[in-house]
């Protein structure tokens, strides 16, 4: 008799995905970087390929991706995601080829009933050369205003702030973003969340967590606490966009985290500058933590502007201070609350991302292990339908260095420049170029690629 229902049961299920619409999609990411700087000989400085095939079916999307770089074959992963009636579901396993191993395989499940997200994960992870195990059960509900989520873990860590903000996908999801202005640089991957702490397939105890948002007066507040298999963990209260009735002042963040021994202070301000014609400010608030936190001064770190001309998107830049001083405001305790951090500014490539941040694709001049970078950019980028359809782009940034004892300023203190191109040659495919040129090493960098969709 159970063998007859399971029969049935996969009958139905093969019947609902034949009997549904399906279809098949992907694209596929091509960027090839060439080095000219030490010529006769050409290098090549990078590669990048992605490819990304999705058949969707049933409500169900099934995915593989790949990744080749300079070094071959690098990343592989498969994913699984839809719904079913109230259930919800979301797999994804990931290969390394390089060695070649396991990397990870995780999985998310959720049901809503009555108001309440009710979710469970389960994750095999590579863990310090072994594998490990571990899941976790949670759930957030809403009431009015509020929201409550509560989740208890097994040899995982805590997961409910991520899925707070970003739902219980986000937790076994492939993520990607750019950190520059245009496509023809390589974007990031972020594969998959869930992070399982030994090597063992026990299931013991790791974390209960808590979290609850609610209205108090003009302020959103957000409560978290922790505890783990050593009790209590911490207490932490963060509340955002703090108005203190001055108008170009607020409280962008405000954390106490309360530990057994210990009380955290954590807070980041935000200059309201308003919409000042096109240009745009980048201040920083200097804080003076000797004793109770007290103001000490405001500083103006950089200065853009952004105008259209012509149906082209004219702009310019100059950075006063690299190092934009900012305060912490977390929930978990950490040595950095209370006190500044700083973060190295640059240009980025093109217009529409003057300022970026570490670790983001930002114009530069490398020189060995010498890196210079420019405080000052002006270009124009420009933007049409093109010819074979699609779209056709043409951007040029110029950058200078107002340092004298730079080494690398040609007249007027310029230091290079840089071509981008993007056209649509069909409905569906793209071909992109770029040029790198210093004052130091003339045509430095060719870039070359295609970007195709179906």
């Amino acid at each position: 008799m159970k063998r007859a229902l399971v029969l049935s049961l996969f009958v139905v299920l093969v019947a609902a995905f034949m009997g549904s619409a399906q279809e098949l999609k992907g694209s596929w990411d091509s960027y090839l970087k060439l080095d000219l700087s030490a010529p006769p000989a050409i290098q090549l400085a990078s590669f990048y390929s992605f490819l990304d095939i999705q058949y969707v079916v049933g409500g169900w999307t099934l995915e593989a991706a790949t990744i080749i770089d300079e070094n071959g074959l690098s990343d592989v992963w498969f994913e699984a995601s839809g719904s079913l009636g109230a259930f919800s579901g979301w797999s994804l396993v990931v290969f390394d080829p390089t060695v070649p191993e396991f990397v990870t395989f995780e999985n998310a499940a959720e049901v809503s009933i009555a108001g309440v997200d009710a979710y469970a994960l389960f994750a095999i992870q590579q863990v310090g050369g072994g594998i490990g195990s571990g899941f976790a059960l949670g759930g957030i509900g809403t009431a009015g205003a509020i929201r409550i989520g509560a989740e208890v873990t097994w040899n995982l860590n805590p997961n409910l702030w991520f899925i707070f903000q970003y739902g219980v996908n986000g937790a076994v999801s492939d993520w990607t973003y750019t950190g520059c202005a245009s496509d023809i640089w390589y974007p990031y991957w972020y594969i998959g969340a869930l992070s399982v702490i030994q090597s063992s397939c026990e299931s013991v105890f790791s974390y209960l967590t808590f979290i609850a948002e609610f209205p108090i007066c003009c302020a959103d507040v957000y409560v978290m606490g922790e505890f783990s298999c050593t009790g209590f963990d911490y207490l932490a209260f963060l509340t955002k966009n703090i108005n203190i009735g001055l108008d170009w002042l607020k409280i962008y963040e405000l954390g106490i985290t309360y530990t057994i021994d210990a009380k955290d202070i954590g807070f980041s301000f935000q200059i309201v500058s308003g919409d000042v014609v096109c240009f745009k400010p980048y201040f920083t608030v200097e804080m003076d933590t000797g004793g109770a936190p007290m103001l000490d001064g405001i500083t103006l770190n950089a200065l853009t502007l952004k105008c259209d001309v012509g149906g082209c998107e004219f702009y310019w830049g100059h950075i006063f201070d690299f190092m934009m001083t900012r305060y912490a405001g977390w929930m978990w305790p950490t040595t950095a609350y209370g006190s500044p951090y700083e973060d190295d500014y640059h240009f980025g490539a093109l217009g529409n991302g003057l300022i970026r941040s570490p670790g983001a694709c930002i114009w530069r001049v490398v020189d060995g292990l010498d890196i210079y970078y420019p405080n000052e950019v002006f270009g124009v980028q420009c933007d049409e339908d093109s010819c074979c359809g699609g779209l056709f782009s043409f951007g040029i940034s110029n950058f200078f260095s107002t340092d004298l004892a730079a080494p690398i300023t040609g007249i007027f203190g310029w230091m290079g420049s840089y071509f981008q191109l993007s056209a649509g040659i069909g409905s569906n495919i793209s071909v992109i170029g770029g040029l790198n040129i210093t004052q130091f090493y003339g045509v430095d960098f060719v870039t070359i690629g295609f970007e195709l969709a179906w």
